[in-house]
Order: structure tokens, then C-alpha cells, then sequence
């Protein structure tokens, strides 16, 4: 079995969505006053044509209207543009309709969300975006229903359930696409026990139209479509089946109307180790994979896999991007990815042929990528099931989702990086399957301060962390960086630190957020320190800089109305790394409530949100006494890490919306038990985790929760006397 190949098609699509021809897929050929998708275009190039904003304008660039949004989950989505209204989403998958002229509100969508959705959420409430055409919006919402909404009031045209098993940790929080008259949707859930696929449905009626899987169900079959077949026989007959493995579409798309080809990145295997997962090898196929799918039927055509066998959540679902490079002397119509694994690929898009692959930050799991047969050439140091060892990039990866752009006039990709490698090892004790819940197995942990470095709770599940960093002759350090990128001659143009004051903190990798890129040679980028920048496309020097007094994630956008150039940003803090909110970030000096903010020449000062009150950070001494014995507080930070600790972070004021719990008031901890047993919080998203956790193993809980709480109290105040507290009953 070949690790790339193709299955040829005689004829290409006749219809062309929106009159676009094969340029008009690089970018070129939308109007200019649209952004009609995601990532401004079919091609997720998030360029903007528009160029009244420039480098010698952009100096005048002011603020021009906002719309509050009553949440602090924080947003990653890029707002869309389509007859004079920016459609946005938001945490949950609620959606935003604004008047793209003065901000005012058209209307608003919120889904109403099965009990428990939340509880399966990996990395944030959040939400990348919506789809809009023909009159529809389409979103999904985190307990994974499709909607279509009139584009005119919000009202729900109609919905669909896209999942497959509700016992599983299936969760939709990416956006949906729209290929040759389809809606296409994946979902979230690697982490846990999901089983990858993605689905199509018609776009007048939901209906659906095809179904593609990513990994097979059993070696033997029987198999939901003939694709299977070729990746069953690259698993070990014996893997871990029952914990369905992985490979989630969980972001990045893109689609080529002349060639109808809709591509696919898929995700990373569960548990992440992959002796654990497939004990007898295997490339495990199509975990961390480049899919090209007929958008018509959902058959393939091709596949690249970037990373056999995944062995660190090093997913491929980063945005991807099709442009027409010259490569050689001859135009090349190619599809160029970053994915976590460190290394930037630029594939012909029509056959899925490697052109060239190369580090774009450093690593050390693989030397290069082989021209010939297209895999990485491991070295070895990324093996970690008998030993613990340092991996570079981190599970984090050297781009994560914040969406990269690409403009055709400087032929630069801008990429939002990520230096920075972890510690990998396997914990003590044999793999139990841990249905509805995280399945990872592996555990690892940052050479940097904080919960997810050497103060962590992963990190005292590797003894001899510290060791493995000290022996690593490379610089550790962890930075961020957003990089101009050649992808002709692979390398480097020019490259500014995004590290913020966290250079060397795990939290560095979260400052730079997504990008967008404009025809007035400029590239724009938010920053959780609450600054959007504004840089020279082919310099990088920084033109720009506005304090909007809100952390931003999301990739900025453009648009025209009235003959005026916007620039517009959702903005607010929250998902995986980001649900924390540190000092120096705006979202812990000025809160986090969602803004979605627009600016143009001429515009005002930015309004700032008013200082969080001095104090307010500082944890209140906690209402209840200390209980139970070591050994219980020792299982239930176990089952917290196991359960909980992906959402309650339990790092300072808030944690992007979500609840810290050593803040817990004398109330909570009176219905402790109900709101884990009985569900008592299901409308807010807090199921029953009866099914998980036995009432003796929820007290566990309880247990290392207050004690955590009075050892942060103590260490804030040092030399205080804890009282007794009111003793609450298990």
C-alpha cells in the first residue's frame, strides 16, 4: 500500500459555487467588498482584495463601532460578510447577526443544548464559525446539532443531529463548509472516545448526502464504505477498537470548485500512544491526515498522511490553503498546510504529490521529510512508552488553530508559530477504558511554570522531568513567533516574537492569534495582551498598534460598505491553553466579556472596558473545613485530571467562563453531590457524571478541591491562621 495516493476522475464539476473559476480558488476572484466564509474564500486564504487600508494609511486606522456579547468563554471565529451584516459565532455555537455599518444587532441565535454537552468538551466552549449561502447560516452547536438559519431573522430552517453515539465524547466546536450545493460538518471528541468521521447534508433540506469515516470500527468489517478496507489493513487487528481512536475533523477545510475536491484535516489517535492504541504498528491510517474528498459523493481521491502512526497529537486538522505558486518555473495549483507536527507541506492539490515539506519550527521527533516516499524520517527521541523524553513541538504543535493567511501579492504565508517542545512518559498502571471520558493515556508536561509545565499536577506524574529537560543540548525555552513564510524556497522572510511578557511560560504560545492579510500590504494579528497590530506584508515591520482593552484569539477579517474599508475582530480569551487568563493579559486586567470590534480610517479612540477591581483575583478564604485522608485527596486530584481538569482549570479569576472551584461558595459545596450525581446543573451545561464517578469517588473529589483551596489560600497569605470553616456533611 502506497502512503499517497490517487484515484483519477475524467471530469471535473461543471458548476462553479459563485462564478468562481481556478483563480478566483486562490483568492483572486471574489468581489471585494465580501468575506464570504471563514477564511475570506473557498481557497481559507483569509485575504482581503481590499486595499483602501495600507501601509500608508493604516496610521489613521481608528475605532468605528462594537457589539457587547454577554459572555467571557471566549471566540475563535472569524466573522463572515454577506449582504451588509457580519454573522459571527460564539461559545456553544450561538450565533451573532450585526449591521456591518454601525454594529447594531439584527438578531441573535442560542441552541438549546442536551444535558450534559459540556461535559465532553475538550478544549473550551468555543466555536470557529459559521457558513452562509444562499440565504442560510449555518452553524453547529457544541452537542453536536447542525442548524440552518434564515439568513434575514435567525429563525431555524431547519436542524439535524450529526452524531453517531451520544455515549461517546462527540462534540461539534468547528465550523461548517459548503461544498458543490452540501454543508459539510465534522466534530470534535479525539481526546476522549470518539470515532472520527465527517458528513455532508443537502443545503435546502439537511438531508444527508454522504458520510466519510476516518479510521475503521474493527479490522474485519463490515465496513461503512470501501476506503475503509485499505486503512483497516494498516491497524494492528488487535487495537483498542472500543475506544474508537480518533482522528476528528475537528477544523480546518478547504474547497476547489473546478476540481470539486473538498479537503479534509483530520486528527490525532486515541489513547495518544500509539503502542497502546495499535500494539503491532502500523501508519494507522487516516489519523493526522490531508483528505481530498468529491465534495459530490465523499469518495476519495487522494490522502497524505503527515504523521504515521501519531504518537503526540500531532493533528492535521490546521487550516489549509490553496493558492497557484510557481514551483520550478511552472504554475502549480497546490494546497499548503502547517500542521502541528512542525513541518510545512505544499501538495499538488489535484494528486495529492508531495512537492516539498520542511521544519518551519524546530524539531527533533523527525529529521526530514523523504521526497520520495513522502514520510517523516523519525529519529527516535520521540519514543516514549518505555522512557520519558523531550519532543519538540509540543502537543500544542509548532501552529495550532489560529488560522495562518497567505497573500498572492507578496507570495508569503503568514503563520502564527509555536516554539516549544514537552516532556512526554507513560503514567503507572495499565490503560482502563474510560467510556464518555479522556482516553489519552499518555501524559505530558512543559518545561515552563504553570499547570500545564513543572508546577502541574501532569508533571508529578513524571519524577524525573526536570532531568530529561536539563540533558537536552537545544534551547527549551518556549516562544512564540508570527512568521512570514516562503513556501516556494521554504523558508523564512522575516519573523517577529509573539512571546508577550510569558517568553519561557507555557501561556507564550497563546499571545499570537489568528491572521488575516489585506491587498494593501499589511497583515493584521491580535494578541491576548489586548493590542491589535498591524504589520508591513513584506517587511514585517509593526505600522500599527491599537489597545482595545480585550484579549483577542480569533483571525481579524475586512470588508467594504459605503465605499469604506473595515477591519473587524471578534475578541475575548478562552479554549484549551487560553481558558486561563494570566496577569498581563487584558483579560485579566479588564475582564473578559466578548466583544466583536470593527475599525476604519478616520475612526475614534477605542472605548476600554472599565479595570477589574483591585483584589478581585485573589482567592476568598475558602467557607468550609478541610476532610478526608491523604490517600483520598491523592485519588481525587486523579479523578479531577481524569474528568474535570480540561474545563475547571482552576488558574485564576474565572478561566475564560468557566468556574474556578476553589472558589466555591458555602452554597455549591452544599449541592456538591447533587450537581455531580444528579445533575442538577444539566441546563447550564453541567450533566450528571453518575455514569463516570460512584458517590464515594465524587467525594474524593470534594475532598482534593478543598484542600487545594486553602493551600492556594495559604499561599496567598502567608502567616494567616485557616479557621475551621462550617463543615459541610459528604
Amino acid at each position: 500500500m502506497s502512503f499517497c495516493f490517487a484515484v483519477s476522475r475524467c471530469c471535473r464539476s461543471l458548476l462553479l459555487m459563485w462564478g468562481l473559476s481556478s483563480l478566483a480558488a486562490s483568492g483572486a476572484g471574489a468581489p471585494p467588498s465580501t468575506w464570504r466564509t471563514g477564511g475570506a474564500d473557498h481557497a481559507q486564504t483569509y485575504y482581503s482584495p481590499l486595499a483602501q487600508i495600507d501601509r500608508n494609511s493604516v496610521d489613521d486606522l481608528g475605532f468605528a463601532w462594537e457589539y457587547l456579547i454577554d459572555t467571557t468563554h471566549g471566540f475563535e471565529a472569524t466573522p463572515v460578510f454577506y449582504r451588509g451584516v457580519l454573522y459571527a459565532s460564539g461559545p456553544k455555537g450561538a450565533v451573532y447577526a450585526v449591521d456591518a455599518r454601525s454594529g447594531r444587532e439584527r438578531w441573535t441565535f442560542h441552541p438549546t443544548l442536551r444535558d450534559g454537552a459540556l461535559r465532553k468538551v475538550c478544549c473550551g466552549i468555543v466555536n470557529r464559525g459559521v457558513a452562509v449561502e444562499a440565504g442560510r447560516v449555518f452553524v453547529g452547536s457544541v452537542d453536536g446539532t447542525l442548524y440552518a438559519l434564515d439568513a434575514d431573522d435567525g429563525s431555524v430552517l431547519w436542524r439535524v443531529d450529526t452524531i453517531t453515539d451520544h455515549s461517546r465524547g462527540y462534540t461539534i466546536t468547528g465550523a461548517p463548509y459548503i461544498a458543490d450545493g452540501r454543508v459539510v460538518i465534522g466534530n470534535s471528541g479525539a481526546e476522549l472516545d470518539a470515532r472520527g468521521y465527517i458528513t455532508a447534508y443537502d443545503l435546502e433540506s439537511g438531508e444527508q448526502a454522504w458520510r466519510f469515516f476516518t479510521v475503521p470500527a474493527s479490522a474485519e468489517g463490515p465496513h461503512e464504505h470501501e476506503e475503509l478496507a485499505v486503512a483497516a489493513e494498516t491497524w494492528d487487528p488487535d487495537s483498542r477498537w472500543d475506544v474508537g481512536l480518533g482522528g476528528t475533523v475537528w477544523d480546518g477545510m478547504a474547497y476547489d470548485p473546478d476540481l470539486n475536491l473538498l479537503y479534509v484535516g483530520t486528527g490525532n489517535g486515541t489513547p495518544y500512544a500509539r503502542k497502546l492504541r495499535s500494539p503491532a504498528g502500523g501508519d494507522n491510517l487516516y489519523l493526522s491526515t490531508i483528505l481530498a474528498l468529491h465534495a459530490d459523493s465523499g469518495e476519495l481521491a487522494w490522502h497524505y498522511q503527515t504523521t504515521p502512526a501519531d504518537n503526540w497529537d500531532f493533528t492535521a486538522t490546521q487550516k489549509m490553503i490553496l493558492a497557484t505558486v510557481e514551483i520550478d518555473g511552472r504554475a502549480r495549483d497546490v494546497l499548503m498546510q502547517a500542521p502541528k507536527n512542525g513541518f510545512f507541506y505544499v501538495l499538488d492539490r489535484e494528486t495529492g504529490e508531495l512537492l516539498s515539506a520542511e521544519p518551519y519550527v524546530p524539531v527533533n521527533w523527525a529529521s526530514h521529510v523523504d521526497p520520495d516516499s513522502g514520510r517523516p524520517v523519525e529519529t527516535g527521541q520521540g519514543e516514549y512508552f518505555d522512557r520519558a523524553t523531550y519532543v519538540e513541538p509540543s502537543p500544542a504543535g509548532g501552529h495550532n488553530w489560529q488560522p495562518m493567511a497567505y497573500n498572492p501579492g507578496s507570495g508569503l504565508v503568514y503563520i502564527p508559530t509555536l516554539h516549544g517542545g514537552a516532556v512526554w512518559a507513560m503514567p503507572e498502571g495499565n490503560f482502563q477504558y474510560n467510556r464518555g471520558g479522556f482516553n489519552m493515556a499518555a501524559v505530558y508536561a512543559m518545561p515552563s511554570p504553570g499547570a500545564w509545565g513543572y508546577d502541574g499536577q501532569p508533571a508529578r506524574l513524571i519524577p524525573n522531568m526536570r532531568e530529561v529537560v536539563a540533558r537536552q543540548e537545544r534551547d527549551t525555552t518556549i516562544r512564540g513567533y508570527l512568521k512570514a513564510w516562503d513556501p516556494v524556497r521554504q523558508q523564512v522572510v522575516w519573523q517577529v516574537e509573539s512571546s508577550g511578557p510569558w517568553e519561557g511560560d507555557a501561556f507564550a504560545l497563546w499571545n499570537g492569534g489568528g491572521v488575516m492579510t489585506t491587498a494593501g500590504g499589511l497583515v493584521f494579528q491580535g494578541r491576548a495582551t489586548g493590542h491589535l497590530l498591524a504589520f508591513d506584508a513584506r517587511t514585517g515591520e509593526k505600522l500599527r498598534q491599537l489597545y482595545v482593552g480585550t484579549s483577542m484569539m480569533a483571525a481579524p477579517m475586512s470588508y467594504k460598505v459605503d465605499g469604506e474599508q473595515y477591519v473587524a475582530v471578534m475578541a475575548g480569551l478562552g479554549g484549551a491553553m487560553g481558558q486561563v487568563l494570566p496577569p498581563g493579559t487584558a483579560a485579566y486586567e479588564r475582564g473578559n466579556r466578548g466583544r466583536l470590534l470593527a475599525f476604519k480610517l478616520g475612526g475614534e479612540a477605542v472605548p476600554l472596558p472599565p479595570r477589574v477591581q483591585q483584589g478581585a483575583h485573589r482567592l476568598p478564604r475558602p467557607p468550609v473545613s478541610r476532610r478526608g485522608s491523604e490517600a483520598q485527596q491523592a485519588l481525587g486530584e486523579k479523578l479531577f485530571v481524569t474528568h474535570c481538569a480540561k474545563c475547571h482549570t482552576n488558574q485564576d479569576a474565572g478561566a475564560g467562563g468557566i468556574p474556578d472551584l476553589r472558589r466555591m461558595s458555602s452554597e455549591v459545596h452544599g449541592q456538591f453531590n447533587d450537581i455531580l450525581l444528579r445533575g442538577t446543573r444539566a441546563s447550564r451545561g453541567m450533566g450528571s457524571f453518575a455514569d463516570l464517578l460512584s458517590p464515594d469517588e465524587v467525594e474524593a473529589v470534594h475532598s482534593y478541591l478543598i484542600d487545594l483551596a486553602w493551600s492556594t489560600w495559604e499561599s496567598e497569605n502567608p502567616g494567616a491562621q485557616p479557621h475551621k470553616g462550617s463543615a459541610v456533611e459528604p
